[in-house]
């Protein structure tokens, strides 16, 4: 048996005191890092739709309510609002809000920027599309 002085055991214990220190320093600068990281990336990642949402408990996505209605433009009135719209290619028309879209369709809301239809009680949005570059009004 290898039998120890004091001297050996004292630098033992101070070896083991500075490992205990450093891997406890470590261990602490880790954690503290790693919990600023899941609220930056939370934060960065962008909004989860309502309808992507519904999928997870069993609903399914349904696009094709809104890929056969096109929106050209809105209109703000006094006692209440309206947009214009086509379905399916046809002639555009004017919707006034609450009123008939096609069957079993209607103009739920309407926004600053898109309108929001009610398909069997499924609401979705339909958004107008970004400003063309050029002048919208010709004159002859």
């Amino acid at each position: 048996m290898v039998r120890m002085n004091p001297l050996q055991i004292r630098l033992l214990s101070l070896a083991a005191f500075a490992a205990f220190c450093a891997t406890a320093a470590w261990w602490t600068l880790e954690i503290a890092t790693t919990r600023a990281t899941p609220v930056q990336a939370a934060a960065a990642q962008a909004p989860v739709s309502l309808d992507q949402a519904g999928t997870l408990f069993g609903g399914k996505l349904d696009r094709s309510a809104v890929q056969d209605i096109h929106l050209f433009g809105i209109l703000a009135l006094q006692q209440g609002a309206a947009a214009i719209l086509s379905i399916g290619g046809e002639p555009a028309k004017a919707v006034s809000l609450g009123g008939p879209i096609g069957q079993d369709t209607k103009l739920a809301e309407v926004r600053a920027r898109s309108i929001i239809i009610d398909r069997h009680g499924v609401r979705s949005e339909v958004a107008l599309p970004a400003n063309a570059a050029g002048p919208t009004i010709y004159v002859r």
